[in-house]
């Protein structure tokens, strides 16, 4: 199976997840919508941040956007509110696809995601 070396997701909110793996490490970086770049001038997606994750969920992310990719019934021609647009780097070419806001595969691609995120105290 081809390598996924690094992941690029905007969720249909505009929340952005940046995860690379290298190296038998790997990381997620998180930039949140903000009230000032949001269409209602009042979501925000929380807080910024930057951490180590298991590399066993990175290969699980990745494999769910793998497939994300190659479902292309789940695939829309365009970016609307709601949809995710995702982008993964494999062997240095780059494939993307926007996911239609009600796809199956979105919604198990976002599920992972969020466990990528710092657990509150």
């Amino acid at each position: 199976m081809a390598q996924v070396k690094r992941i690029d997701y905007v969720d249909g909110s505009g929340n952005r997840y940046i995860l690379e793996s290298e190296e038998g490490k790997a990381v997620v970086k998180y930039e949140p919508m903000t009230p000032e770049r949001s269409s209602s001038g009042f979501y925000y997606g929380g807080e910024p941040f930057e951490r180590d994750i298991d590399v066993k969920l990175f290969n699980q992310i990745a494999e769910i956007a793998m497939q994300a990719i190659q479902t292309k019934s789940s695939h829309i021609n365009r970016r609307i509110m709601g949809s995710g647009m995702l982008t993964i780097e494999i062997n240095n070419s780059k494939q993307k696809a926007i996911l239609a806001p009600d796809s199956k595969i979105k919604e198990k691609l976002e599920k992972f995601l969020d466990k990528t995120k710092p657990k509150n105290p």
